[in-house]
């Protein structure tokens, strides 16, 4: 299920329809309605489950009474009672408790070997009933989730290269990022095991720098996506990335200005030299770029590099991490004491990207049935997938972030930062966190575009739609969630009303057709009806005041 959740637009998703809701190993059979119909039928579920408890007590009272009368026992007038009460548990405990029997009969009442048992049933039924009733409906909520509108998705494709095409859809790309990452900032602490990231020291130089290794691992299921038929397709996502000191081919100062300037042949090669210094941005800035593959890796292995500007950005604590290692600053209107030192490492990383369906694992750009046997994903799907997928994530996401890709920027002051308290290893943790998010959120952040956002990316073009303007054939074949949105399990929409019948049936039956109808005997229709047939001179007052009428049957 998604990490965060935007508001999402009544026309990005379908209501009152039947889907299947992905969940942790397998799917659901579901139905998405309102928030407010759902919070009816729970109402309505809730009687009926007080409806099960009652006849079920029913059956009981009229089991015990049947075996009274066969004995041919004499009917207690609180056997009367509670038969004539036995809708209302609270009225049954009151009437043992508080007999309306008067007299020489109120005073044997507790003497009823038989009370007290009846009092501890009463007791257990009336308990179940409530705790059932508080218990039990909620299970038709399952969610919050609800099948998309097709028309409602925006895939932006990436195959117009031009800086027009390029500009349109990174600006549309970055509100993806920027919740990705405030998500990370806030992240539980279920979401922040979500992402595995570790650091090591693998060798301190002679210079006394440390070369660090930071490893870091996610995995997003299907289920994690939406996809409505294939929730345990699973993507592993492992990686890592090391201080890289051989990168660097030249530290020059600026006679002029008295900056420094940093050049670093990015994967080793010194005919694409990338420069940084403090003209980047007044806070520390990192440049992402994606590489090669990794030689002898296994499929999907990639590298990639982050080139980290932080030369010259002073601060007021001193810093040790080598990304952030400061020397003495002894003159500086600000106050600050320390400053970044030139000769900062590069990054160099790797990362492997596998997808796995039942045991078999392939790359992005095979998820169909001719690779993995049973992985049926669609065409329109499998180039979505692909075209959100199908580079490292951490690079798209430091990219996007743009100056506030790193951690140690988003507390900088100007140019002034805290060094002593930022690292290689908080930056990508956060950086790794967004990107499993992001992941996460891949399909559902498809449909949070803009209303307008359309219009200007006709030119670009929508990867979610075929030549003619209609919606690829399974690119809705995912779920979106939404705080509007109440999904019921259609197991328990049929279960419960179906037992609720069944126990009013049963009671029905047995009170009507088999032979606890005898018990009927006990109501108090009959016993008045009785009692006018057979002693017509009989009034239902005639007796002393506050006598029973019915009392006076009982015991004649």
């Amino acid at each position: 299920m998604v990490v965060s959740i935007a508001p999402h637009l009544r026309e990005s998703y379908r209501l009152w329809r039947r889907f299947s809701l992905p969940i942790a190993g397998g799917t659901r059979d579901a139905y998405s309605v309102p928030n407010y119909v759902a919070n009816q039928l729970l109402s309505a579920y809730t009687i009926m489950v007080t409806s099960m408890v009652m006849n079920l007590w029913c059956i009981f009272f009229a089991i015990g009474f049947y075996m009274m009368l066969k004995r041919r026992d004499k009917p207690h007038i609180v056997s009367t009672s509670l038969w004539n009460k036995r809708a209302s548990l609270t009225d049954s405990f009151l009437e043992l408790i508080q007999p309306s029997a008067t007299g020489h009969a109120h005073k044997d009442h507790w003497r009823q070997w038989w009370i007290y048992p009846v009092i501890f049933v009463v007791v257990i039924c009336w308990i179940a009933q409530n705790v059932l009733s508080i218990i039990v409906p909620p299970y038709i909520l399952i969610g919050n989730g609800a099948p998309v509108n097709p028309n409602a998705i925006l895939a932006l494709s990436d195959e117009d290269t031009s800086n027009v095409a390029k500009a349109k859809v990174f600006s549309l790309d970055v509100p993806a990022a920027l919740r990705a990452v405030g998500s990370a900032q806030v992240a539980s602490k279920d979401v922040l095991n979500k992402a595995t990231v570790s650091q090591s020291l693998l060798n301190k130089l002679p210079n006394g720098e440390s070369m660090l290794q930071i490893d870091y691992s996610y995995t997003v299921t299907g289920a994690d996506l939406g996809l409505q038929n294939y929730p345990t397709l699973l993507l592993s996502v492992t990686g890592a990335c090391t201080t890289e000191y051989n990168w660097l081919i030249s530290s020059e100062k600026d006679e002029t200005f008295g900056y420094i300037t940093d050049t670093y042949a990015k994967f080793g090669n010194k005919s694409n030299p990338v420069s940084v210094n403090i003209i980047d941005g007044p806070a520390p800035i990192a440049y992402f770029y994606p590489g090669p593959a990794a030689p002898g890796g296994p499929p999907g292995n990639r590298t990639w590099a982050a080139i980290i500007s932080s030369v010259d950005r002073q601060s007021f604590t001193a810093g040790t991490d080598p990304i952030y290692a400061t020397t003495n600053l002894a003159d500086t209107a600000a106050g600050t004491g320390s400053v970044v030192k030139p000769k900062r490492p590069a990054l160099s990383c790797w990362q492997r990207d596998e997808w796995i369906y039942e045991g078999q694992s392939t790359i992005i750009t095979d998820l169909d049935s001719a690779h993995i046997p049973g992985l049926d994903l669609s065409i329109g799907m499998q180039n979505i997938l692909a075209r959100y997928l199908g580079g490292q994530k951490v690079v798209d996401i430091g990219r996007q972030l743009g100056l506030s890709n790193l951690l140690s920027s988003t507390t900088s002051l100007g140019t002034i930062f805290d060094a002593g308290a930022s690292s290689a290893f908080s930056d990508l943790h956060r950086l790794i966190l967004a990107a499993y998010i992001a992941t996460t959120n891949t399909l559902t952040d498809l449909t949070l575009y803009p209303p307008n956002a359309a219009d200007g990316a006709v030119a670009i073009g929508n990867l979610a739609l075929d030549d003619n303007g209609n919606p690829q054939p399974g690119v809705g074949d995912f779920v979106i969630w939404s705080t509007d949105i109440s999904t019921l399990s259609i197991k328990s929409l049929i279960i419960i009303p179906v037992l609720s019948l069944v126990f009013w049936l049963l009671a029905l039956g047995l009170l009507t057709w088999s032979p606890l109808k005898s018990v009927n005997a006990l109501d108090a229709t009959v016993l008045h009806r009785t009692l006018e047939e057979k002693y017509p001179e009989a009034r239902p007052h005639a007796g002393k005041r506050g006598s029973s009428w019915i009392g006076t049957f009982l015991h004649l």
